[in-house]
């Protein structure tokens, strides 16, 4: 199936099944790959995405289905920010793990 998705401001033209999840197709079809595979349950927040600036559990949307802008952790600042800080949206949790703890800080 065709699939035309707007990612962080950039459109792609993607051919996938229609049962592929946006956080795969994000992660394994554009390479994007701050948005995190955690608990595959909707549960942990580490998929979490903005489209048209709401909060979504990427790996329970499917793709095939996304009508909007998603925005994920790799925006740019001046998106993100226009998004009334990423924390507020992406969770203070998912920061720590994809930011802070590659680090080494606490």
């Amino acid at each position: 199936m065709d699939t035309l998705l707007k990612v962080n401001g950039r459109k792609h033209r993607l051919r996938l099944d229609e049962r592929v999840t946006l956080l795969d197709a994000i992660r394994e079809n554009l390479g994007l790959t701050g948005t995190k595979k955690g608990c595959d349950l909707g549960q942990c927040g580490a998929c979490t995405v903005l489209v048209d600036g709401r909060r979504v559990l990427s790996c329970f949307l499917l793709a095939a289905t996304v009508d909007g802008e998603v925005a994920t952790i790799e925006a740019s600042p001046a998106k993100v920010s226009r998004c009334m800080r990423c924390r507020r949206h992406f969770g203070t949790a998912m920061l720590f793990n994809a930011v802070i703890a590659p680090l080494g800080r606490s």
